[in-house]
């Protein structure tokens, strides 16, 4: 579904400025989801996603992949207790062009539609010298905000990154090599939900060391498809349950990354043969706004050469 909506957003750099305004300068960090661990992974794809696409990292074999598990907050040092939003990002190398990036979090939509929408969503919750229940009221208020409040108060805080579900909330296009065109959404799914041991709680990433030290972390990557009635271009519309869901492989996570993966950018705009992006004004717009920040944290750390470019 194409969209002709024209774009009022901030510019990249003035909404990395935005969060930084609200949230304070933390040289040296991402601007979101500062706080994280980086593991390295394998993903063994199943061979149910070959009747809909080429691309390599769902139809080919097993493939060695990077995870990163984050806290959305932009403060690194920020209580997990009170950032009931996580995340979970998977890069997958691809031959010849940058690599594809599953940037999830634990929530099925996205809060807004448009990224002009998210930006004021981010300065009204910012607006720390009026009480909480104003602010949920100047969102009640805006007519592309009104449903935020409802969807604040089922955020509950996830005990454990390796029970959690994540969802990718953007739409994409997966192709065949007739050229053959199918819109899904991606979910992560724990495929194991019960431990014998008892683990930590108050620090979710030594509580999933923990659990990896245990046995086997896995998760069976979901894949819905789109039926044409189906918005692709709004992350905040729910597409219905009955979609079919189709089971395309299993990620099992290893050992922690030496550099926490502090310099990679999961961009989730790159694309690959069979693997498009969709027409979501939301996921084209995060693509500058990751590298504005990257720009920003090497620049603190005087960093002169990224590990990739993007």
């Amino acid at each position: 579904m194409q969209s002709n909506r024209v774009s009022n957003s901030p510019s990249p750099q003035e909404a990395v400025t935005i969060i930084e305004n609200i949230a304070g300068r933390f040289p040296g960090f991402r601007r979101a989801h500062a706080k994280g661990i980086g593991l390295r992974a394998q993903f063994t794809p199943n061979g149910n996603a070959e009747p809909f696409t080429q691309a390599d990292f769902l139809s080919g074999g097993t493939v060695d992949v990077t995870v990163r598990f984050s806290h959305s907050a932009p403060m690194p040092d920020q209580k997990e207790r009170f950032v009931p939003i996580k995340g979970m990002s998977v890069q997958f190398p691809q031959p010849s062009v940058r690599p594809v990036s599953l940037v999830m979090v634990n929530a099925p939509v996205f809060p807004t539609k448009t990224p002009e929408a998210f930006m004021r969503l981010i300065q009204v919750l910012g607006m720390k010298e009026i009480p909480f229940r104003e602010r949920l009221e100047l969102l009640r208020e805006d007519t592309e905000l009104h449903t935020v409040p409802a969807l604040l108060k089922k955020l509950k805080t996830p005990s454990s990154f390796a029970l959690t579900q994540f969802w990718a909330l953007h739409a994409y296009i997966l192709s065949t090599a007739g050229g053959t065109g199918q819109p899904v959404r991606f979910t992560w799914v724990p495929a194991r939900t019960e431990w014998s041991l008892p683990f930590s709680t108050g620090d979710m990433e030594l509580e999933l060391l923990e659990r990896m030290a245990d046995g086997p972390v896995r998760f069976r990557l979901l894949m819905t498809l789109a039926s044409p009635e189906d918005p692709t271009d709004d992350p905040s519309a729910v597409w219905p349950d009955e979609r079919p869901v189709i089971d395309v492989g299993v990620l099992t996570l290893g050992e922690k990354r030496q550099d926490n993966a502090e310099d990679l950018v999961f961009d989730p705009t790159a694309e690959a043969p069979g693997f498009g992006c969709s027409d979501d004004p939301v996921l084209k717009y995060r693509s500058p706004v990751y590298q504005e920040s990257l720009r920003r944290r090497q620049s603190e750390r005087n960093i002169r050469k990224p590990e990739q470019p993007f």
